[in-house]
């Protein structure tokens, strides 16, 4: 008799265990397969897609390969025409304070085809708490033409072979004044 109730116990104790192992199982497939997945596919595009109906500068620009588009950071070298410091030292020497009294971040993204030429330019500008918020037209014009006039970009070279990219550049501005190139 005493052997029967043991394992009753022992019974209802493993049912319990494979009951919550079940349910733990049923719930993660519903987290990760059911519940995460947007409704209708409203997304089309990644987030860094650049639409080439809306882009600036895009008129004569091509890609080399419109569905493989990377990110500049896949290779080690930053696509800078020069590097960073001569881009830098490039924007700097070229860019005039006109008494602007703007701050906040002025972000021009753009791509970088397998060629080296840049084009499909979006301005996007926020202030320094990272909410949307206009520039001076003028001060936004003249980073806009510094950058995409800029010559020398690099195209991402993965796998034996030059390749299309995203690239960003931001622009740190404190009172009209450039306190920072990032990346």
């Amino acid at each position: 008799m005493r052997t029967k109730q043991v394992l009753k116990v022992l019974g209802i104790i493993l049912g319990l265990i494979v009951v919550a192992i079940g349910g733990f199982m049923a719930y993660g497939y519903y987290m990760f397969k059911t519940s995460l997945i947007p409704e209708n596919e409203p997304f089309q595009h990644a987030s860094h897609y650049i639409d080439p109906n809306t882009a600036l500068l895009n008129q004569d620009f091509k890609v080399c390969n419109e569905n493989y588009i990377l990110q500049y950071y896949n290779t080690p070298e930053m696509p800078y025409p020069n590097g960073k410091n001569n881009f830098r030292t490039y924007i700097k020497s070229n860019y005039v304070n006109k008494n602007y009294s703007d701050s906040g971040y002025l972000n021009i993204r753009f791509i970088i085809n397998c060629e080296g030429n840049v084009g499909r330019f979006v301005i996007h500008e926020n202030d320094l708490n990272l909410e949307p918020h206009p520039f001076n037209e003028d001060l936004k014009n003249q980073l806009f033409r510094l950058t995409s006039e800029a010559e020398g970009w690099k195209p991402t070279y993965l796998r034996d072979e030059n390749r299309d990219a995203y690239m960003y550049v931001s622009y740190r501005i404190e009172h009209g004044e450039i306190t920072e190139i990032i990346p």
